[in-house]
């Protein structure tokens, strides 16, 4: 059975346009070196950021909230999911809440963090009020002791944000963070917790704008592998192999991009190949990785018990580090050439490499051999860069998935989608799993033959390295022109 294809390439341009420009009039008042106290409603507040906002509705602000409320994680990272235990409770809210008002509603809610073994669960009260003509959401953490309050949480007694018609006719607004803290200065007591106010402050703005003009999804996540399928797989894998990778990375590169970037696709990967079933003995799929770099997803994928192996045009410092069994292979590779039986066809930021996975899993010695590639700077068939431009409302990378797509399915693939939950804005899966109907030998050998004829392999970093060492001697070398 099919899966949905996944991807917006084009958006209302002249919507986004106008969402843009109020977002250029963000200009937001941080109050985290000074305590700006107010009073409402005979409550006291420090008040840490504020911003106006216009042409936006109360209803806006509220579908934010509504958001957030049921969706902690979007806020708060290190949350992992939202259980709302009960809608409008007649209970009271927990003592650690202020009187803002009429009570509109109140909630109860259960965050339950990624690090279930370390963190804590906390129950929280969500209460919604109207003073005035203004709007007040508090988010109250259930504990008898601040020393319960876990450190994923913001250190106060309660938070809120603000909806504030001010002015003498109500037409101005104004979106504001209000805390009561445990101590004074809890709330902003280290740099990270400043920036989080900060951030909060703009995402609520840029949030409450995008309600005013309705907003478009660009991307779905969890079609293809559910999220508690692959989180759970991701916590298992983060748990198995961060930490000593993180602490012992012999490359230059930052580690913890690369450590749990691949350590979040290796997750994804494995999720799919266990509903991959390969032929009728039950056996694991096996796999080709080309372009493999650094080799840490072989790493990954063999440790987990998969068979396969990794290309790269030069190894790498780290590739000694391995355990014996890990196979990474340094060859200049002429994808044109090249003939696999693996039964999936890797490329994870493969560069030149990228458009011909799907070519070379069409030329695969199986007939069932797979791709997914997950493209990161374009390239085409002759390995160099492709010079793309992008119309009004599409994204030079959507234009080369796109771009990869359609030579997926010259070679008689039915192309999907998937965008990966992965720390990189370069983070579409494209797959192909199954296969259209009819011969597509023509034009898979039309694909390599004029790939094959402007096809130029990418020059070695050690090979750059040692002619750009070696230009430097010379201009060292060089005699000095006589003085006139």
């Amino acid at each position: 059975m099919s899966r949905q294809v996944l991807g917006v390439e084009e958006v209302d341009t002249a919507a986004e346009a106008l969402r843009i420009a109020e977002f250029a009039k963000f200009k937001p008042a941080y109050y985290l070196d000074e305590i700006n106290e107010i009073q409402i409603n005979g409550s006291s507040w420090r008040m840490l950021a504020s911003v106006e906002i216009e042409n936006s509705e109360e209803e806006h602000f509220l579908a934010v909230m509504d958001k957030w409320t049921l969706s902690a994680e979007t806020i708060i990272p290190p949350v992992e999911r939202t259980v709302v235990d009960d809608l409008n409770k007649t209970q009271e809210p927990s003592h650690n809440g202020a009187d803002l008002g009429l009570v509109n509603s109140h909630i109860r809610r259960t965050l339950i963090p990624k690090r279930k073994g370390k963190d804590c669960w906390l129950e929280e009260d969500v209460v919604v009020s109207k003073l005035d003509s203004s709007k007040y959401v508090q988010f109250i953490p259930r504990v008898t002791n601040p020393s319960d309050i876990p450190f994923y949480y913001p250190q106060v007694a309660t938070y809120g944000f603000g909806y504030i018609r001010t002015g003498a006719d109500c037409t101005a607004c104004t979106l504001v963070i209000l805390v009561r803290e445990l101590t004074i200065g809890s709330a902003v007591a280290t740099k990270k917790q400043r920036s989080v106010w900060q951030d909060l402050i703009k995402k609520l703005y840029k949030w409450t704008v995008t309600e005013r003009f309705g907003y478009q999804k660009h991307s779905e996540h969890d079609v293809i592998i559910g999220y508690e399928q692959y989180t759970a797989k991701y916590h298992q894998l983060k748990a198995k192999y961060a930490q000593r990778w993180v602490e012992g990375w012999p490359e230059q590169t930052d580690p913890k991009k690369f450590v749990y970037e691949d350590i979040a696709i290796a997750s994804w990967l494995i999720c799919l190949w266990e509903q991959d079933t390969v032929a009728q003995d039950n056996r694991q799929p096996t796999f080709v990785d080309l372009g493999c770099g650094n080799g840490f997803l072989v790493y990954l994928l063999t440790s987990e018990g998969y068979n396969g192996y990794g290309i790269d045009q030069c190894a790498r410092k780290i590739w000694t580090q391995y355990d014996c069994h890990v196979d990474l292979r340094a060859q200049t590779l002429e994808p044109f050439n090249f003939v696999t039986n693996a039964d999936w066809v890797i490329g994870n930021h493969a560069d030149e490499l990228a458009p011909w996975v799907p070519i070379v899993a069409a030329n695969s010695t199986s007939p069932s051999t797979k791709f997914v590639v997950i493209p990161c700077c374009p390239h085409d068939l002759s390995g160099k860069k492709m010079p793309l431009k992008a119309n009004a409302g599409q994204s030079k990378y959507h234009i080369y998935v796109k771009y990869i797509c359609d030579l997926s399915e010259q070679c008689g693939f039915i192309t999907e989608r998937e965008y990966l939950r992965i720390p990189s804005t370069k983070n579409v899966a494209i797959l192909g799993c199954a296969r259209t109907h009819g011969d597509h030998r023509e034009s898979i050998a039309k694909l390599c033959e004029s790939g094959q004829s402007d096809f130029v392999a990418r020059i070695p970093d050690s090979v750059k390295n040692k002619l750009s060492m070696e230009k430097a001697k010379q201009r060292a070398h060089k005699p000095a022109l006589p003085a006139e």
